[in-house]
């Protein structure tokens, strides 16, 4: 998808023009492709089926479902569709790299084509809108693509391009939401051993001397609120006036939801024409699918942080995957994502979960195979 240019105005979201019909082609494919590999291979219906990633599997049905009520029942199908496909031929790709890679190979190539994408939409970001490359919108652009692998970059060998790009995008987007996301995968650092705890401390050390030295308001004013007339709520973005319109809403219709996608898209014009959605999976959730969606998908976000901090896990690997999951769940309360249509965080952070729930299955069957063999050698 990050090969197809918008086309359209960013203000006209329900418009089908050139772009959104090769987008429908390309969802068609990538679904007739996913299905034939579900079908053909048990390693996508075991990474499905054996991992948090069947309660994700379940929310997407569910929000298909909801097509039945929905207020808009089009929509709500083929985002649901969209979805689907999606989600399956990303576990198809990352199945496969596992039968022919190994899991630090997986690991870089996902690192590589996160930069592709990166690379990609800042080229084509720049022919079209006349964005400079190397200006602060094109990392405030970019910081989607960028911070769920900031983790990964930042504690994992993974060589001096991807740190030299991911980082550096993370951390210079002026994204509040990443920011958020990246202290609060920071707190994982600290079940790291060596290296990985001394970034924890350093970090704590140099916040806390930041906050004592400046203090509170001041630094909320250069960041968080870094342009704005002043601290608070109501000087936010108009994302508070959004929230509040949306739990209004979610409290009208709790039980069933307004329709996957379509009932946010509906909701949240009437406050702002042109927003996208939600910006919040969690309450796209409850707004599109109701208290069964919504459960369901904090299901799977609950098991995914537990996931990435299983004890089958290396420690190098535990303490990034546990850092990036957080991250990613912050992320999702505040960017456009999981939860919602395929767009802005969703699909490298589905790509992130995905490639957590297949080295944890790897390495808990590794360490399976060792216990049963020292069962038999007892024996």
């Amino acid at each position: 998808m990050a090969l197809i240019s918008r086309q359209r105005s960013f203000e006209d979201v329900a418009t089908v023009d050139t772009s959104a019909t090769i987008q429908i082609a390309l969802t068609v494919i990538a679904f007739m492709v996913a299905f034939y590999s579900f079908q053909k291979d048990p390693g996508i219906r075991k990474l499905i089926f054996h991992t948090p990633l069947l309660w994700f599997l379940l929310y997407t049905l569910w929000a298909a479902v909801t097509s039945l009520w929905s207020i808009n029942a089009a929509m709500s199908a083929y985002r649901a569709f969209e979805t689907l496909a999606w989600f399956m031929l990303i576990c198809a790709v990352i199945t496969r790299l596992y039968d022919r890679l190994d899991i630090f190979e997986i690991i870089r190539w996902v690192l590589y084509f996160a930069l592709f994408t990166i690379l990609f939409n800042t080229l084509n970001r720049a022919r079209q809108f006349g964005f400079s490359l190397f200006s602060f919108d094109t990392l405030r652009m970019e910081q989607m693509w960028s911070t769920p692998f900031f983790f990964l970059a930042l504690l994992l060998p993974v060589g001096l391009f991807p740190k030299a790009v991911l980082l550096p995008v993370s951390i210079f987007s002026l994204s509040n939401t990443a920011y958020a996301g990246m202290a609060g995968g920071l707190f994982a650092l600290f079940t790291g051993k060596g290296a990985t705890r001394k970034i924890f401390i350093l970090a704590m050390i140099i916040l806390l001397a930041a906050i004592s030295l400046v203090g509170t308001e001041e630094i909320l004013k250069n960041t968080i609120f870094y342009g704005k007339k002043g601290v608070g709520i109501e000087y936010t973005s108009g994302r508070d006036k959004i929230t509040f319109q949306i739990i209004t809403a979610a409290r009208e219709k709790p039980l069933t939801g307004y329709g996957f996608v379509a009932g946010e898209t509906f909701i949240v014009t009437k406050v702002r024409h042109g927003a996208i959605g939600a910006h919040n999976g969690f309450l796209s959730a409850q707004l599109g699918t109701g208290i069964v969606g919504t459960v369901l998908f904090a299901i799977f976000m609950i098991s995914m942080v537990f996931k990435a901090g299983s004890k089958y896990l290396p420690q190098e690997y535990r303490t990034a995957f546990l850092a990036s999951a957080i991250l990613i769940t912050i992320h999702t309360v505040g960017n456009p994502g999981l939860g919602s249509r395929v767009y802005g965080t969703w699909i490298p952070a589905m790509t992130l979960f995905t490639l957590i729930c297949m080295v944890q299955q790897h390495y808990s069957y590794l360490y399976s195979d060792e216990d049963n063999l020292g069962d038999t050698e007892l024996s």
